[in-house]
């Protein structure tokens, strides 16, 4: 498990990739902008907005709650073909949150339904990701954050769970 060290929070509040400002209209520009590329989406609001406008993501990971208390109760298991529950405490990367993850993104078509919460998932989906895939995720009353996976971002991201490893968070 990787534990989400204080010194790193501010890092993480800051976009990975590229903001779109608000969620339906940001799903129709991501629409457009990736269309024929492979998507993952992270979060409730992000998943809920992209199948909205027709984006049916290869991998998606959801906690079925929204700003920590808002209940889904929608049905989205009915958008995938394969299921994965997972527990991942609060401001953690658990071992089966990343198992999870690196099969999903092998077999495709999975929601990954995670029993705690799914904020810092985005980070084992950009590492596992093939290049060229775009990863999802909502920016908390902004909109929805697009990182698309290159060489350089998956080495951003290994050098920052080596950073969280190193100030004590494994």
């Amino acid at each position: 498990m990787i534990r989400l060290p204080e010194e790193l929070r501010e890092t993480l509040k800051k976009p990975f990739g590229k903001l779109y400002k608000g969620y339906r209209e940001a799903a129709e520009k991501i629409k457009e902008k990736y269309k024929g590329r492979r998507i993952v989406a992270v979060g409730d609001v992000t998943l809920r907005s992209i199948l909205e406008v027709g984006i049916k993501p290869h991998v998606a990971i959801v906690d079925l709650k929204t700003k920590r208390d808002i209940k889904f109760d929608e049905n989205l298991e009915k958008y995938f073909k394969n299921i994965l529950n997972v527990k991942n405490e609060p401001s953690t990367i658990s071992d089966e949150l990343m198992r999870a993850v690196e099969d999903g993104l092998k077999i495709g078509d999975t929601l990954i339904v995670v029993d705690g919460e799914e904020d810092l998932a985005v980070i084992p989906c950009v590492l596992f990701a093939d290049e060229g895939d775009v990863v999802l995720y909502g920016q908390p009353d902004e909109g929805i954050v697009a990182v698309e996976v290159t060489e350089g971002k998956k080495v951003e991201i290994a050098t920052l769970i080596k950073i969280m490893r190193a100030l004590g968070g494994d």
